[in-house]
C-alpha cells in the first residue's frame, strides 16, 4: 500500500468504513431498545412534538438532549421518511471521525506524514468503532466533538488567540447537543492537565492558558443556552430535575442503571485494541516509557487513561462510553509504522476472535447450544455456509499475505460481517419491530395497548404510528381499557382467557412472546 499517499489512505479508510457499516446496516433491522427508542423520539418530534424537548411514547424523554434527533428529522425533510435515512446519521459521523483523526495525527506528527493515513485506517477498521458506527446512537457523535475539542486544544496551545478558543467553546457544545455534559470527561482533563502534556519551553502562560478556557466554556454554555434555556421552561419541574441532575450529575454519584464493577473496562480493553493492538510492535507503542517521551505521547495518554479511570469510578458501565478513546488509540497505535504482520502464527493470532465467533455460529447451526440459553438464536444452513465462506477466506488472507496493513484492515470489517451474514435471517425473523409495528398499525384508529410497564417505543416508529400506545400496568387498567376500546389491540406477554378477547397473533420479539389480542363486545 506504500502508492498511497497519506490523503489518499485516508479517502481510503474513509470508504472503507463507509461500505462496512452499510453491509451492517442493511444486515440487521433496527435494534431494540436502543436504536428502536431513538428513531421513535425523532418520530414523534417529527409528527409536530416539541422540537426543544423531547418525547417518548408522548411522555417528557430527559435522557439524552435532542442533536441526534434533529438531525435524522433534517435528513427527513430532505430524504422523506424511511428507517434507512435515519441509520445514515451515525455513519456519517463515523466517516467524519475517521477523516478527523488521520488529520489530527498529520498535526500531530507533520515530520512523519505517514501516521496519517495509518491512523483514520486503523480506526476506520478497529471493531468495536466499527460496529457503533453502524447504529444509531450516541458515541460516535460524541467521538466528533472530542476531536474537535483536541484540534481546538492543539490551536490554542500553539497560538491562544479567539479562533481557537470560539472553536473550543463550539466543540464542547457539540458534545453536549450530542450526548450531554458527558463530554467533559473526555476533554476536561486534557484542558485542565496542559502543563503536564505540553513540552516546558513552549508552553504558553497558564494564567493565559486557564482564562481561554474559562472563556470557551462561557461561550459553549452559550451555545447551549440556546436549547436549554427554552427547554426547561417548555419541560417543566420534572424535565429540569432530570436534565440538571438525573442525567448528568447523579449518574456520576450514584448510577442508577448498568451497574459494573470497576475492572469492567479494564477486562474489556484487549477487544477495544482488537485487531491492530494484538499486531506486533502494537505494545511498544503502549509503553509508559514511550508516552511519557513525547508531547503527543502525553496527550493521548490522558486522554484514554482520564477517561477509563473516571468512567471505571462509575457504577453504571457501557461498552460504547469509551468509544470517543478510540481515536486516540489509533493515533497511538500509528507509530507501528509498516505494521509487519510477521510470522503465520501471528497472523493467525489476531483471528481468535474471530475463530470464537464462528466456533459459536457452527454451535449454534448444529443445535449444540440448549434451547433455554439459544432462545431461538438457530442459524439456517443457508447462513451458515455464506459466514463459513467468509470465515476461510479470512484464514487464506492470513496464509496469502504476508503484509500487515491491508491484512490487518481486513480482519474486523470481515468478521463482522460473517457475524451479521450468520444471525441476519434469525435478527429479521425474531428482531425486527416491524413485524409487530405492521400488525399493530390498522387497529390504531380502535386503540393499541401494551401491559408492559418499561416500553420503550419499539413499534410506534416501525408502525409509524401516529399516537402513543396506551400502557395497562395492572388488572383494572386492562379491563377499563377494554370496555372502553372495542375492536383495539392489547399486546400482552402472558396468554389470557378472558372472554373480552379474541387471539390475533403470537410473534416471538426480542427474546419474548407477545400475544396481540383484538377486543369486542362481552357476552351479555
Amino acid at each position: 500500500m506504500s502508492y498511497l499517499t497519506p490523503w489518499r489512505l485516508i479517502a481510503a479508510a474513509c470508504l472503507l468504513f463507509a461500505l462496512t457499516v452499510a453491509a451492517l446496516v442493511a444486515l440487521r433491522p433496527l435494534m431494540p431498545v436502543d436504536e428502536t427508542r431513538y428513531v421513535t423520539v425523532a418520530w414523534e418530534m417529527w409528527l409536530g412534538g416539541s422540537k426543544a424537548v423531547p418525547h417518548l411514547n408522548g411522555a417528557l424523554y430527559s435522557h439524552k438532549p435532542p442533536l441526534l434527533f434533529w438531525m435524522i428529522d433534517l435528513v427527513w425533510l430532505v430524504t422523506g421518511v424511511s428507517e434507512l435515512a435515519a441509520r445514515a446519521i451515525t455513519p456519517i459521523f463515523g466517516v467524519v471521525a475517521v477523516a478527523l483523526t488521520g488529520g489530527l495525527a498529520r498535526r500531530l506528527w507533520p515530520e512523519t506524514p505517514e501516521r496519517a493515513g495509518l491512523a483514520a485506517l486503523i480506526l476506520a477498521s478497529t471493531g468495536f468503532f466499527l460496529f457503533y458506527g453502524s447504529t444509531t446512537m450516541f458515541d460516535v457523535m460524541q467521538s466528533v466533538a472530542v476531536l474537535a475539542a483536541v484540534w481546538a486544544l492543539l490551536g490554542l496551545r500553539r497560538a491562544p488567540g479567539l479562533r481557537p478558543t470560539l472553536a473550543l467553546g463550539a466543540a464542547i457544545a457539540l458534545g453536549v447537543y450530542a450526548k450531554g455534559p458527558v463530554i467533559l470527561v473526555h476533554v476536561a482533563p486534557l484542558a485542565l492537565l496542559m502543563p503536564f502534556w505540553a513540552d516546558g519551553a513552549t508552553r504558553p502562560p497558564l494564567a493565559q492558558w486557564y482564562g481561554r478556557l474559562a472563556l470557551a466554556l462561557a461561550v459553549a454554555l452559550g451555545l447551549v443556552g440556546l436549547w436549554l434555556g427554552p427547554a426547561l421552561v417548555l419541560g417543566g419541574p420534572e424535565y429540569r430535575a432530570d436534565v440538571l441532575w438525573r442525567q448528568s450529575a447523579g449518574r456520576m454519584v450514584s448510577s442508577f442503571a448498568h451497574s459494573r464493577p470497576w475492572w469492567f473496562f479494564l477486562a474489556l480493553s484487549p477487544m477495544f485494541l482488537w485487531p491492530w493492538g494484538w499486531a506486533r510492535g502494537a505494545l511498544a507503542q503502549l509503553s509508559p516509557a514511550r508516552l511519557l517521551d513525547s508531547e503527543q505521547g502525553r496527550l493521548l495518554a490522558i486522554w484514554i487513561l482520564s477517561a477509563a479511570l473516571a468512567f471505571s469510578a462509575i457504577s453504571g458501565k457501557q461498552v460504547h462510553y469509551l468509544v470517543p478513546e478510540l481515536p486516540a488509540v489509533a493515533l497511538l497505535l500509528s507509530g507501528m509504522g509498516g505494521v509487519a504482520a510477521g510470522a503465520l502464527w501471528r497472523r493467525l493470532l489476531l483471528l481468535i476472535p474471530t475463530a470464537v465467533l464462528f466456533l459459536l455460529i457452527t454451535a449454534l447451526t448444529l443445535r449444540l447450544v440448549p434451547d433455554e440459553t439459544a432462545d431461538g438464536l438457530t442459524i439456517g444452513l443457508g447462513a451458515f455456509l455464506a459466514s463459513a465462506v467468509l470465515f476461510a477466506a479470512l484464514v487464506l488472507t492470513a496464509a496469502k499475505l504476508e503484509g500487515g496493513r491491508l491484512y490487518i484492515a481486513l480482519i474486523a470489517p470481515g468478521t463482522l460481517l460473517m457475524l451479521h451474514l450468520a444471525v441476519a435471517p434469525v435478527l429479521a425473523r425474531a428482531y425486527d419491530p416491524t413485524i409487530i409495528g405492521g400488525l399493530i398499525a390498522p387497529y390504531e384508529t380502535q386503540g393499541i395497548a401494551l401491559t408492559d410497564s418499561t416500553y420503550h417505543g419499539q413499534f410506534t416508529f416501525a408502525g409509524r404510528l401516529t399516537k402513543p400506545i396506551t400502557l395497562v400496568t395492572t388488572p383494572e387498567a386492562q379491563a377499563e381499557w377494554i370496555a372502553s376500546h372495542p375492536g383495539g389491540v392489547l399486546l400482552t406477554q402472558v396468554e389470557t382467557s378472558d372472554a373480552a378477547l379474541s387471539l390475533l397473533d403470537t410473534r416471538r420479539f426480542h427474546g419474548k412472546t407477545y400475544y396481540l389480542y383484538q377486543t369486542h363486545e362481552a357476552p351479555q
